[in-house]
């Protein structure tokens, strides 16, 4: 009788301890919960104010962790996203026919800011206005009159300086079969047109004869159908403008044939290789309107690339093997005559080690590469290697030139810089060194995690926070060309500062924040000039605050 009260007892009391556990599982379920925010509002259209259905809101982790959420917008232009754990966060809105949004945008194509949210924020009160987009709409005919298929269009937002426009998309807009095209989704803004159009010959169906006397093909032509990237003018696009009957008639050019010879250099016996060779344009910005100039290497190594307009480009040749690419490059002047018997010749490249020494302690939660930048060529890109833990790196197969050592961090913020870098009896902080044949140089690097600090705020002409500003630090002469030199900053809410990690061996920098669809423009930038001597109190081994006035930023 004993022993069954004490199973009775025994029963009662684990049921007893379940029956307790519930309530703890719940209360800690909704603990998480409370730890997470919600993030709400609604999207209207600017000019009438009505509500967007089915607008896109796209919520993305800043730091490209694999959180992210999206929803459409319900009849009444309302959004909400629950459990989102607390974060620093891009937040978009699209919808076809709208430019696309960004939290914190003040004005179409302009920048955002950074949604900051602490564990159980509920922000629900955030409203986007969306701004109808632009379009541009024509015809290209060729000399005859006959609409021309398959032609590229290209649409270049208008910079402050020739030589800096860049394309308004990364999308290939192509006339259709009766020559019609239409760029759309435009921002509100200025812009040129280039059309470019390439004869295909791919079956060698011209003799080489008739490509001497007369190389069939056109020169890329701008708006107004001149083919004089200078004389381009620009079309001003104000939102939910449909810009039509942007006609472009094109005339025969002479254009001509490149060719030669890869000599490959390096011995191999795989069969799975194969390499290019390609002609790259020199300027920038409408410059590059060309078509893709470039040939396969056939298998005695020869290449002909034909329709070059006259020009200044890079001669390019690539390799591919099992172990990587091999390149070489060369600059290249194309007149009005056909450019034969040229020879490259691929080597196996020189291999550059070196160690890198820290200056104070390094970053513990950063992963730490070094890239080296071609100077004097045009190449394809070196892969950043990585420094291992006992400070070795390795660069195989280097093609001969100059190069520049840059440090690389894949995370939002540096806190490090390259102070100094030897290559054998050469300095290569921040100046270019020669790689040559026969080098066996090691490559001594010092990294300093004794950064300067640079934050503030940032007020427009109200005097109000200018919450999505983008700040650019951009060093003075004579390290200007230095791109490894310049960073940004994105203005947040609430902290309405960001830092920026600063070598205090440079002597000044000037601070700038681009005006509207203008970035890294030096000429258009509002600035201010700062120092970075340790002994400035502005900026300093220590952080230090600073007010700047930007432009005017309100609708």
């Amino acid at each position: 009788m004993r022993s069954v009260c004490m199973l009775c007892l025994l029963v009662i009391g684990s049921a007893s301890s379940l029956c307790q556990s519930v309530p703890q599982s719940s209360s800690s379920r909704a603990d998480v919960q409370r730890e997470k925010a919600t993030v709400g509002g609604y999207v209207f259209r600017l000019d009438s104010g009505e509500p967007l259905k089915k607008a896109k809101v796209s919520l993305q982790a800043h730091d490209a962790s694999d959180f992210s959420d999206f929803l459409l917008t319900d009849n009444q232009g309302h959004f909400l996203l629950d459990g989102v754990p607390a974060g620093s966060y891009d937040l978009r809105v699209s919808r076809n026919g709208f430019v696309e949004a960004e939290y914190g945008q003040k004005r179409p194509g302009t920048h955002g800011a950074i949604l900051t949210l602490v564990p159980g924020q509920r922000m629900t009160d955030l409203v986007f206005k969306l701004t109808r987009a632009g379009s541009i709409s024509g015809h290209v005919f060729d000399e005859d009159g006959e609409p021309l298929a398959h032609a590229e269009v290209i649409a270049y937002r208008a910079s402050g300086h020739s030589g800096t426009e860049q394309r308004a998309s990364d999308e290939l807009n192509s006339t259709n079969d009766l020559g019609e095209f239409r760029v759309f989704d435009l921002p509100p803004g200025r812009y040129f047109l280039a059309v470019n159009y390439r004869i295909q010959d791919s079956h060698g169906l011209i003799s080489k004869e008739e490509r001497q006397r007369f190389n069939p093909g056109y020169l890329p032509t701008y708006y107004p159908n001149t083919t004089d990237p200078a004389k381009a003018q620009a079309i001003s696009v104000n939102p939910g403008d449909e810009i039509r009957s942007i006609d472009f008639m094109f005339r025969p050019a002479h254009l001509v044939t490149v060719s030669g010879r890869v000599i490959n250099s390096i011995p191999t016996s795989d069969a799975d290789v194969g390499g290019a060779v390609r002609l790259e344009p020199r300027h920038q910005g409408l410059a590059d309107a060309s078509p893709e100039l470039y040939d396969f290497q056939h298998e005695d190594g020869s290449f002909v690339i034909r329709n070059v307009p006259p020009g200044s480009y890079d001669l390019v040749a690539g390799w591919q093997d099992p172990q990587g690419w091999h390149r070489i490059g060369r600059p290249l002047e194309v007149g009005s005559s056909d450019i034969e018997n040229l020879v490259l010749t691929i080597s196996r490249g020189i291999d550059i080690h070196g160690h890198v020494t820290w200056e104070g302690s390094p970053p513990s939660d950063s992963v730490i590469m070094l890239s080296l930048q071609a100077v004097d060529e045009r190449r394809f890109p070196d892969p950043p290697q990585r420094i291992k833990t006992d400070g070795t790196f390795e660069f195989k197969g280097v093609p001969e030139g100059t190069y520049r050592i840059v440090p690389l961090s894949p995370g939002p913020t540096r806190n490090f810089y390259l102070k100094a870098a030897h290559y054998g009896s050469v300095s290569a902080a921040d100046v270019k060194f020669p790689v040559q044949p026969g080098t066996s140089a090691s490559l001594e690097v010092v990294l300093s995690s004794h950064a300067a600090h640079l934050s503030g705020t940032v007020v427009n002409s109200d005097s109000l926070p200018g919450v999505g500003a983008r700040v650019v630090i951009i060093p003075d002469p004579p390290h200007r060309d230095l791109e490894n030199r310049y960073l940004s900053a994105t203005t947040i809410r609430m902290e309405n500062s960001r830092s920026a990690a600063l070598p205090p061996a440079i002597t000044s920098y000037s601070v700038g924040i681009p005006p509207k669809n203008s970035f890294m423009d030096t000429g258009r930038m509002g600035s201010t000039p700062i120092g970075s001597s340790p002994t400035n109190p502005k900026v300093s081994q220590s952080t230090s605050r600073k007010v700047i006035n930007g432009p005017s930023r309100s609708n």
